[in-house]
Order: C-alpha cells, then sequence, then structure tokens
C-alpha cells in the first residue's frame, strides 16, 4: 500500500474559506488530506468512479481510527485539527474523488465510547440520504454496500417528505460485521411511524 500526502491548505489571514479539489488515488494507494488552519472542517466527498473507497479520520498523534466509513456516491465527514483525513483505494484501479471542504464548528463528542463496525446495504434501486449527527451524512447509492464505525448510542436518521425520523439507535444487538438492510429498516420504520 503506498501512501501519498496529497493536499496541505494554510489559508493565513482567512477566516472562512470554501474550496473543491479533485484527487486522483492510484490503484492500491491512500492520500492524506490536512487542514491545519481550521480548528475544525467539514469534508464533503463524492465518487466519480466506481470503485470502492475507505474513509477514515485518524489521529495525528496516535494513528488511530476516530471515525470511517465506506464511500458510496457522497458522503460530508467532520475533521478536527488534531486529526487528518485519510482517502484509501484498495482497487486495483484508480479511483477519483471530489471534495469541497469548509470551515466548521467541532461537535462535542463523548470519551470512551465503545465502537461497532458494521455494513449500511442498499439493495434498493433508490439512493437513501441519511443522517449520522457528529458523523457523517452518507447517501447510499442504489445496490451498494457502505461499512461503518459507530459509537453505541449514535443515531442513525433517514429524512421522508422534508422530516427526520431516526432509523436506528446503535446499540450491542448490531455485532461486529453485521449487514443492516437500510431500505427495510426504513420500510418498517414507516410503518411503525405511520407515515404515508
Amino acid at each position: 500500500m503506498r501512501n501519498f500526502y496529497v493536499f496541505l491548505c494554510l489559508l493565513a489571514g482567512l477566516s472562512s474559506c470554501v474550496s473543491t479539489s479533485l484527487v486522483r488515488i492510484p490503484a492500491n494507494s491512500s492520500v492524506e488530506i490536512d487542514y491545519p488552519a481550521y480548528d475544525a472542517y467539514m469534508a464533503s466527498l463524492s465518487k466519480s468512479s466506481p470503485e470502492g473507497i475507505a474513509v477514515a479520520v485518524l489521529s495525528k498523534e496516535t494513528g488511530e481510527q476516530v471515525r470511517g466509513f465506506g464511500l458510496n456516491g457522497k458522503a460530508n465527514v467532520m475533521v478536527e485539527a488534531e486529526n487528518k483525513l485519510v482517502l484509501t483505494n484498495d482497487s486495483p484501479s484508480e479511483a477519483v474523488i471530489k471534495w469541497q471542504v469548509e470551515e466548521t464548528e467541532r461537535w462535542e463528542e463523548k470519551d470512551d465510547r465503545t465502537y461497532v463496525s458494521f455494513s449500511l446495504l442498499n439493495k434498493s434501486a433508490q439512493s437513501i440520504p441519511l443522517i449520522i449527527p457528529t458523523v457523517m451524512n452518507p447517501n447510499l447509492s442504489p445496490f451498494s454496500k457502505s461499512g461503518v464505525d459507530l459509537a453505541i448510542g449514535q443515531k442513525i436518521y433517514f429524512k421522508y417528505k422534508g422530516k427526520r425520523y431516526t432509523l436506528l439507535t446503535v446499540d450491542r444487538s448490531i455485532a461486529d460485521g453485521a449487514e443492516l438492510e437500510v431500505d427495510k429498516i426504513i420500510k418498517r420504520r414507516k410503518e411503525e411511524l405511520k407515515l404515508k
């Protein structure tokens, strides 16, 4: 696996900036993205190639993963100044990622949380936008699978007719490596909530 440090944004004297960039990640390689002038920034990522991309926010000090997921389509992820964004392409061909970055206020997070690694499946022919506060806002592409590492107690929301509803709360009933069919869960939740 090759690693590339591809982008460093020093925004001296600028308090707010939105920048859009395009990066090509060679096969079996990863790139690191850092905006040290920001206390925290929101990265909006979109994938224009079919290859799967692993998105990880890692501690600069320890290298440990703070949050992460598999990118299928579009997603937003927050990165704090003490962390860095790493995009990994494990496929045998080049991947193309477009990202937009904007300075943001950091979210409050609780320490010492237990995390679960599992996958969100979309077996339907429609994209499914989700909201995962303090982590990301992924858009699950049709017939896709997206891996996530989420803390116990983390809520995941879906939207219906402009309103936000709880899809699920991560708990110990979700085993590491589980695959959750989001389209089926949304259908069940709509029935429970009597949404028409």
